[in-house]
């Protein structure tokens, strides 16, 4: 297609829009005869939303709470660019000892630490 060909809108292949499906109304519509409660007045609709907000915050503050617990036992992560030759060394050494290269890594990082006294 080149820079002067349009497309129209008809062009475009669009799916049908699906048919909403009655919700708690049951199959038959008896009840849609009968009167309906009168509308709730304006500060009862606050009070209303007041209590859902409060509730809200109340789980958002929860979650929270969930996450940072389940954080403190999590591992995280630290990216180290090595050289080649370093790399080679590395990767031999974990071989020859049947250890991971992240274990070694983790040795020699808190071994470090620990001589500098943090």
């Amino acid at each position: 297609m080149s820079g002067k060909e349009t497309l129209s809108l008809d062009e475009f292949a669009t799916a049908p829009r699906r048919q909403r499906v009655a919700t708690s109304e049951g199959p038959s519509r008896e009840g849609a005869e009968q009167p309906r409660e009168p509308a709730a007045t304006p500060d009862s609709t606050s009070n209303e939303s007041l209590e859902e907000g409060t509730v809200r915050t109340g789980a958002s503050k929860a979650l929270r709470q969930i996450k940072r617990a389940r954080m403190k036992g999590a591992s995280h992560f630290v990216n180290v660019n090595l050289d080649r030759d370093t790399k080679r060394r590395l990767k031999l050494a974990s071989f020859n000892t049947d250890t991971s290269m992240q274990a070694i890594m983790e040795k020699a990082i808190r071994q470090y630490l620990d001589v500098n006294g943090y």
